[in-house]
């Protein structure tokens, strides 16, 4: 096939056909590189539920055999049955979910697990078996827990055999993941540089041979048609493509650029004078296209020249340069006035003789100008009243300040003695409350002491009820003593008759005639001090019923006293109240005052900062420049 008939469409469709097949190929790999990557990663992804499982698993062992040893701390608790029987069929459930990831030596494992795991659940049932029938046998209870306990090692050592092996195989099934996809990626990077690299090589050649090539041949070409030489060859011309094609208009044009050249000299010489023509008017031409140019850029100082030998291109030029010249001094006159407003200086204005256009520009910009003038004129009119009403403002503002400051200060003076005076007449009125209620306790203390006067009193006259008992005692005791003196003598007699038979009786009724005696001078004594006794009993009566007496009239004074203290107490007590009725209502007067200094201080600096604005304003307008006499205007033309 000889790719120079074939059209550039087809050989461009072709080239990106090429680069298709070569992202075809890539896509083929990387599909199969992701495939095999897919199922490895659904593999470990089957895996990991599968050692989830396990793990919950070993978790449910452990959660009943955490419910084992509160079943015996609590045999009577209900909810352990339920949740035991819930543990039990969860874990049942799990088995399927892990054999289905399981390889061989996994469902062996499995296997075995299976058995201890039922006999772990028997030892549980009969465990709760023994806590229904005998909850409070704890010896049973224990047994059956150890039972229990040992099974569940069984099932843990068990089910840590498969957990073992199952994370040594996820290991190694990562690992051959991560390798799957180290590998994946370098197929593909391999796959898609050897497919861009081809696919770029024939694209390179289909289009450097085929179409780059032949292009720059035919550009050669045709620079040196440019250049006058009309010999040079025309390569490709035989082929079919469009470069040919391209190649044989070329050919055709050097044919009739031959033909041009071989005009005679007569025709040459009679086309001389249009082109002197054309070349003037070429110049002239380019020359408008400058001024013009520098015209659109605003820049009016260019002109064009007025040297053609033609006397119609010189005043075409002339007429140019007039409407250049208009335009230039009519923007440089407005251009001047803008720039004095620009600076502040409102006194220019146009004064050019302008029509059309130009004139309505500048009644325009004269207009803006007075405008102007006339707005600076009123804004420093309206500034300077601004700034003479704020001062007489803040004058009033700063003499109400001060009269509310004085104002506030004499209240807050007034309100502080006030206070000063409740809190004397607060304390007045609580010590007169002390006052009255000592007074209370010494009225209660005196009524106190009355009654111990009196009990005191009855005691006395019992006191003297019973010495005067007691002496009538002591007189029966001088009698018995008396009388045992007389028995005694008689028994002397009686024994000094009887001879030597009654000397111990004799002696005995010495005794007790000695006791007799003895009885008799004690009983006297004890008279004596009963007696003595009785009379100052007497006295300490009369003393206390005087006391009493006393103690009754110092009753009636402190009870007067508390009278009066308590009428103190309650007037002080509503005069307190009224202090501080009139104090609170001082305070607020204070607060509301200080309030109103607050909004005169306020207000002050309102103004203040409305006059600083009027003082700037007044500096803002200053610096504009204006025409004497306010409004007065400068004439100027104006188009009709």
């Amino acid at each position: 096939m000889n790719f120079r008939n074939i059209p550039i469409l087809q050989k461009l469709v072709l080239t990106v056909l090429l680069m298709g097949v070569v992202a075809a190929a890539i896509a083929a790999v990387g599909w199969r590189e992701l495939s095999a990557m897919s199922a490895t990663m659904n593999r470990v992804g089957a895996k990991e539920v599968a050692a989830r499982e396990a793990m919950d698993l070993r978790m449910d062992v452990i959660a009943i055999s955490r419910m084992t040893y509160q079943l015996v701390l609590d045999p009577a608790s209900t909810d352990f049955v339920a949740q035991a029987d819930r543990r039990m069929t969860e874990m049942k459930g799990r088995f399927p979910i892990i054999e289905a990831a399981a390889d061989a030596t996994e469902l062996e494992q499995l296997a075995a697990v299976k058995p201890v795991m039922d006999a772990y659940f028997a030892k549980i049932n009969d465990m709760l078996a023994v806590a229904a029938v005998q909850p409070l046998n704890q010896v049973a209870l224990n047994a059956s827990l150890s039972e229990a306990l040992a099974a569940q090692l069984t099932v843990t050592d068990t089910i840590k055999i498969y957990s073992t092996y199952s994370g040594e195989l996820m290991a190694s099934m990562r690992a051959d993941a991560e390798a799957s996809a180290f590998n994946a990626m370098l197929t593909l990077a391999i796959t898609a540089a050897v497919g861009i690299i081809a696919g770029l090589a024939l694209s390179l050649f289909i289009g450097g041979r085929t179409i780059v090539r032949p292009v720059r041949q035919l550009t050669q070409t045709m620079s040196e048609l440019a250049d006058g030489k009309l010999d040079v060859g025309i390569d490709n011309a035989e082929a079919r493509d469009e470069i040919g094609a391209m190649a044989r208009a070329v050919e055709v044009f050097r044919q009739n650029a031959k033909r041009v050249a071989a005009l005679s000299a007569e025709e040459a010489a009679r086309n001389l004078s249009v082109v002197e023509r054309a070349d003037m008017m070429a110049l002239l031409q380019s020359e408008l296209g400058s001024v013009m140019k520098a015209a659109s850029a605003g820049i009016f100082t260019q002109r064009v020249p007025t040297d053609f030998s033609d006397d119609e291109l010189n005043q075409l030029a002339d007429s140019v340069n007039g409407l250049v010249a208009t335009v230039d001094r009519g923007l440089s006159e407005t251009g001047t006035v803008l720039s004095a407003i620009a600076n502040t200086d409102l006194t220019q204005r146009v004064t050019g003789d302008y029509q059309g256009a130009f004139g309505a520009l500048k009644n325009n910009t004269n207009a803006v100008a007075e405008k102007l003038a006339d707005i600076v004129n009123q804004l420093k009119d309206t500034s300077r009243t601004l700034k003479t009403a704020t001062g007489e403002i803040l004058a009033g503002a700063n003499d109400l300040s001060e009269r509310t400051t004085r104002q506030a200060a004499t209240i807050e003076e007034t309100s502080a003695a006030m206070e000063q005076l409740a809190t004397t007449v607060m304390e007045n009125a609580k010590r007169a409350q002390d006052a009255n209620g000592n007074a209370g306790k010494v009225t209660v203390s005196a009524e106190q002491g009355g009654a111990v006067m009196a009990q005191a009193n009855e005691a006395m006259e019992r006191i003297t009820t019973s010495s005067a008992k007691i002496s009538n005692i002591i007189g029966l005791i001088d009698d018995i003593a008396f009388q045992t003196n007389l028995l005694a003598l008689n028994a002397s007699v009686e024994a000094a008759r009887a001879g030597d038979a009654g000397k111990g009786f004799a002696v005995v009724a010495v005794e007790v005639r000695r006791l007799a005696q003895s009885a008799a001078s004690a009983s006297a004594d004890v008279k004596v001090l009963i007696e003595q006794s009785a009379k100052e009993v007497q006295d300490g009566s009369r003393l206390v019923g005087e006391a009493a007496d006393r103690l009754n009239l110092m009753l009636d004074g402190v009870r007067a006293s508390s009278g009066l203290m308590e009428g103190i107490s309650r007037d002080s007590q509503e005069q307190s109240t009224g202090i501080t009725e009139v104090s609170i209502a001082v305070r607020q007067m204070d607060e509301m005052t200080q309030h109103n200094a607050a909004l005169v201080e306020e207000m002050n600096a309102a103004i203040e900062q409305t006059e600083n604005q009027a003082t700037q304003l007044d500096a803002i307008v200053d610096i504009f420049k204006v025409n004497d006499g306010g409004n007065a205007r400068r004439g100027y033309a104006r188009a009709a």
